[in-house]
């Protein structure tokens, strides 16, 4: 029987683009989704473990998405991970985040060390912050009705990373043995500050966008309205003082060399989104 693969978060921006990866190359992958339907989808729900056993049925890998943005995700994942033991899975990729491995209080690294302690083959892939989080709501919709960008990063750089490079990382750590037992951390080939973000996105919509760094204080309560739950908010007000203390500022060193091609660049992704 060939290998099954199974693919949380697979109707999200990253899932998606590994589930088509591994389809397109001759793997069988299956995708859990609470409502998606369909031979190439199974029923699951990780808060629901009634529905655990049927979706691991015949799997012998997979990726796990614990609830990104949830402080409990060490705790969602614990039971599922207990699954995969008990259903044989052999091994599994986990999509954490850069900077997990130096801050044991975060959920990212949390549910990494439950996987390092169950015996199961992992691989932890840490991206930064991806490209596409700029030409998304909420921050295109500010763009887009404003011309500004609100953020708590001062003179911080990020090297933003393509999200279809996360997602053939991941393919990589699914599919190469090589890769069992190593933490990847994975950045985009340039670190940018916002103020020369924001001129890049003046230049392809041909107005003036206006970075504007705003104090943490005043991140929260603009996060709080635009509907963050506050556990999610704090969380990302976590990851914004690691950049403005320059963790997610270092570019790529190993990726591409991984990937054995050039990885993508921010001006190719924000031209295709915001030129005219």
């Amino acid at each position: 029987m060939p290998e099954r693969i199974l693919i949380l978060g697979a109707s999200g921006l990253v899932g998606g683009k590994v589930l088509c990866l591994l389809r397109d190359n001759g793997y069988v992958a299956l995708g859990a989704s609470r409502k998606k339907t369909g031979d190439q989808w199974v029923p699951f729900d990780l808060l629901d473990s009634a529905t655990y056993t049927a979706a691991l049925a015949g799997i012998s890998t997979v990726m796990l998405i614990s609830r990104p943005g949830d402080e409990d995700a060490a705790q969602h994942a614990a039971p599922f991970i207990d699954a995969m033991v008990a259903a044989g899975v052999k091994r599994v990729v986990d999509l954490s985040a850069l900077g997990a491995a130096g801050r044991p209080d975060f959920s990212t690294r949390k549910v990494e060390a439950l996987l390092e302690t169950s015996g199961l083959q992992w691989t932890h892939v840490r991206p930064n912050f991806f490209m596409q989080m700029l030409t998304r709501p909420p921050l295109s919709t500010e763009i887009a009705t404003s011309n500004t960008l609100h953020l708590p990063l001062g003179d911080a750089a990020i090297a933003y990373v393509d999200a279809c490079d996360v997602a053939a990382v991941l393919y990589k750590a699914l599919t190469d043995p090589t890769l069992v037992g190593r933490a990847m951390e994975v950045s985009g080939p340039e670190a940018v500050t916002h103020a020369e973000v924001a001129r890049r996105i003046s230049q392809y919509l041909g107005k003036t966008v206006c970075y504007i760094d705003i104090p943490e204080a005043a991140a929260r309560e603009l996060l709080l309205e635009r509907g963050f739950p506050p556990p999610q908010v704090e969380r990302v007000l976590r990851f914004y003082a690691l950049c403005r203390q320059g963790f997610c500022a270092s570019p790529d060193t190993a990726i591409a060399d991984l990937l054995g091609r050039p990885l993508g660049r921010l001006d190719a992704v924000l031209k295709a989104h915001f030129a005219s």
